[in-house]
């Protein structure tokens, strides 16, 4: 049958303590509990970062769509007609000369198709940069970032800063709370043991200090221009079906420098970009190295308290004076004991 509580039943409250809490209090419970309390300094900078690599992703593949359609029209001009019967190569009915697809005054000008080839290639050059970048660089960049629920960047910056309480099941990071409290107790205990001060919340909270400077250097990097002017500026198929066939503009040593130097362009900006990513890391694999050493010093701090509270009564400290405590540790017993040291 169900339960009744007993009506009028209610704790035992000391008398005159309700809603005494300190107002600062109740009023950081408010903040908390709306899911106010903590702020991500990095966060629109980040924001901004992937707001650039996702516009960035999208020129550059505007850009290969262009290329890909002149690599297609100049794949074109190889294309040697044949008879669809015979499957032989067709000939000029009066000259007896296999035609051909290559741009009359390309010919006239003494280009082959070998030399359209030779531009396909620097073309493919392009192709295999943007590739680089829009599915590499840019995604792997911007998975540290701002992918959640994985071991990254962005999962880092929003539990040192509290925005996030706990890491994902099977992520064994340390969130604000936890690393508020290691510092303070590492801080306090270490103030009694008479050892110089250090500031630990700089250095166990570093990337909330200089992430914002890899966030800026990111920035200006994104911020370049991957391509040299428009590809479109280049008229590559303009150029080879260009009339007077003269012009050293139109050469197909001069097509293909111009392609090298847009795609090398391309080339050093990914380069630049893709440095980035790895000192996003480096900011979380410092911050953990430092809170993995203070961990370890304050385990020693406590395991050095808890061999006090046995070494105080002899019959606890038979077992370190006669069993497994060091000649170091017994010294300091004896001392202990015949009151020489507090």
């Amino acid at each position: 049958m169900p339960i009744t509580f007993t009506e009028g039943l209610t704790p035992d409250f000391p008398e005159a303590t309700f809603g005494t809490e300190l107002d600062h209090i109740k009023l950081l419970y408010n903040q908390v509990n709306a899911g106010e309390g903590y702020v991500n300094v990095l966060q629109p900078g980040v924001d901004n970062l992937v707001t650039k690599i996702d516009s960035r992703a999208s020129e550059l593949t505007s850009a290969k769509s262009l290329i890909q359609a002149d690599i297609t029209t100049l794949e074109g001009y190889l294309v040697v007609p044949t008879d669809p019967n015979t499957g032989l190569p067709l000939t000029d009915p009066i000259t007896g000369d296999p035609l051909d697809n290559i741009p009359d005054c390309w010919q006239t000008a003494g280009h082959t198709s070998g030399n359209i080839s030779s531009i396909i290639s620097a073309l493919n050059g392009i192709v295999s940069n943007i590739d680089t970048a829009i599915n590499t660089i840019l995604p792997e960049l911007k998975t540290e970032i701002n992918t959640v629920d994985i071991d990254n960047f962005k999962l880092h910056m929003d539990l040192l800063s509290g925005v996030r309480e706990t890491a994902p099941i099977g992520i064994p990071k340390p969130s604000n709370p936890i690393l508020m409290g290691l510092v303070r107790s590492l801080t306090e205990i270490e103030h009694r043991f008479g050892i110089e001060f250090t500031n630990y919340l700089v250095l166990v909270f570093e990337t909330l200090f200089i992430g914002d400077l890899t966030i800026t250097n990111t920035q200006t990097d994104l911020d370049a221009d991957p391509l040299t002017g428009t590809y479109a500026a280049l008229n590559v198929v303009g150029r080879v079906n260009s009339c007077p066939p003269e012009l050293e503009s139109n050469a197909p040593t001069v097509i293909i420098s111009d392609i090298n130097t847009f795609s090398a362009n391309l080339a050093q900006w990914n380069i630049d970009v893709a440095e980035n990513k790895p000192i996003f890391e480096q900011h979380v694999i410092d911050d953990t190295a430092e809170y993995d050493s203070l961990n370890d010093k304050i385990a020693r701090y406590i395991q050095a308290y808890g061999i006090s509270a046995y070494v105080r009564e002899p019959y606890y400290a038979f077992m370190y004076t006669d069993v497994f405590g060091s000649p170091e540790v017994v010294n300091i017993i004896n001392q202990l004991q015949a009151g020489e040291i507090t």
